[in-house]
């Protein structure tokens, strides 16, 4: 028969085993917690990275906004004082002439049509002379 002693050798060996498993898997899980709190504190510092990136950002956009205003403003200013002021008068600006005869208008407009009926006249002839030259696929070759 086995004495007490020698059966709990077996259950000693087991409890050990059963220990050394436990212990494994509490550091591994420490380790795992390690590493979570590492990637937290890495996501901490891009998240606040970010927020000053976003902070310069809006801050640039603000000063190009303000520069944009000044500017306009600038300009509104100089027209609202030429219309104040009236529109600039030219001293050696030559108006036009005004056409007194309506009858030399006429004349003038029917002479730029028939110029334009001409040259339009010219475009398609020489357009059609061309179709002309090209050779049905159809035609034997000479």
């Amino acid at each position: 028969m086995r004495s007490a002693t020698q059966g709990a050798k077996p259950m000693s060996r087991a409890a050990h085993l059963l220990c050394a498993g436990l212990a494994v898997l509490l550091w591994s899980g420490a380790a795992h917690a390690q590493d979570l709190r590492e990637i937290q504190a890495r996501n901490a510092a891009a998240h606040a990275l970010e927020d000053a990136r976003r902070d310069v950002l809006q801050s640039q956009i603000a000063a190009s906004n303000a520069q944009e205003r000044a500017r306009t403003q600038i300009i509104l200013r100089d027209l609202n004082t030429g219309v104040v002021s009236g529109p600039v008068v030219l001293r050696d600006s030559n108006a036009p002439r005004a056409i007194d005869d309506t009858a030399r208008a006429d004349a003038d407009f029917n002479a730029a049509m028939a110029h334009l009926e001409r040259l339009t006249q010219e475009a398609l002839d020489q357009s059609n002379a061309r179709m002309r030259a090209i050779r049905p696929a159809s035609e034997p070759k000479r």
